[in-house]
């Protein structure tokens, strides 16, 4: 049986920004994941074509009913070309995620991920993971239009990771872990909508997206000594400078407020914003709990 698991991710710094080449960085979220799988037609099932079961996303059907422009049957073809099959397994995909869709947490392209895993494993073939990085790409432009890579660079790599678009990226070794919070306003987000209104606004918003950039410059040696203060303090500039570029709202913006009132040492939206989640950093532990309860007092759900 194939089997193929993928992290959620989360960007610490940097959202929107890489796709200008400005540098960002990411950690691959193991607790939250996405599983595909072969599994065989029981004796009872009818015997039919290769199925796809994701409830993620709301899918069961023959792969012959999906429609050709869906990113999964894109990536499914891309892979039977590449694994030179004629025609796919005689066999139930599943998809199974406690990944958040549509919330900045790179739910497609650890779907991806799974599922080009899960192809190798049932075909035995031997992919590293820039080469499964490199294909899941290709698919998240059908997902987001353009694409940083940093999404399917985090997730195929499953390690921290520095970025910037066109320079390749660096593995970070962190000192320590990070009290981290992710939570989800509940708002869903269409990534690619987003990511086109910041471009149609590239001018007015150049010198926030540079200084974007730079912010993920600093937080660099911070994130890998683990110093939580300068950690928080970039955390809340980033924060306000994707406000400059209009990609928050006011749950996200009550959130964020809500966490550093309750002892966040700092909080931001994470992904491409405008709803989905935002992540808190707390200095100890401890005081995570108050953090939650708070957060959860104004209808935000704890992811981890």
């Amino acid at each position: 049986m194939g089997i193929g698991i993928a992290p959620a991710k989360t960007i610490l710094f940097g959202e929107h920004a890489v796709v200008y080449g400005e540098p960002g960085i990411a950690i691959p979220l193991w607790e939250i994941t996405t599983t595909a799988s072969f599994q065989p037609f029981r004796d009872s099932d009818r015997k039919r074509d290769f199925h796809i079961h994701s409830p993620m996303i709301g899918l069961d059907a023959d792969f012959s009913d999906i429609p050709v422009n869906l990113p999964l049957k894109k990536l499914i073809i891309r892979l039977m070309n590449l694994l030179h099959l004629t025609e796919p397994p005689a066999k139930i995909l599943q998809i199974e995620s406690t990944i958040p869709i549509a919330s900045g947490l790179g739910s497609g392209a650890a779907c991806s991920v799974a599922v080009i895993r899960a192809f190798f494993d049932e075909y035995h073939s031997n992919f590293d993971d820039a080469e499964i990085s490199a294909i899941a790409f290709e698919i998240e432009k059908s997902y987001h239009g353009s694409p940083s890579g940093l999404d399917n660079t985090t997730i195929s790599f499953g390690k921290p990771v520095y970025f910037q678009k066109g320079k390749g990226f660096e593995i970070l070794k962190l000192d320590s872990k990070l009290n981290l919070i992710v939570a989800d306003t509940g708002i869903q987000s269409v990534t690619s909508a987003v990511v086109q209104d910041v471009r149609n606004h590239y001018e007015q918003n150049q010198a926030f997206i540079r200084a974007i950039g730079i912010i993920a410059e600093k937080a660099r040696p911070a994130v890998e000594k683990g110093d939580v203060q300068e950690i928080g303090q970039l955390m809340n500039e980033n924060h306000d400078y994707l406000k400059k570029i209009n990609v928050s709202c006011y749950e996200l913006d009550l959130a964020v407020e809500t966490a550093r009132k309750h002892g966040a040492i700092g909080a931001k939206l994470t992904g491409a914003g405008r709803g989905g989640n935002f992540i808190a950093l707390a200095e100890k532990p401890s005081d995570m709990i108050e953090i939650k309860k708070s957060l959860v007092h104004i209808g935000a759900k704890i992811i981890l």
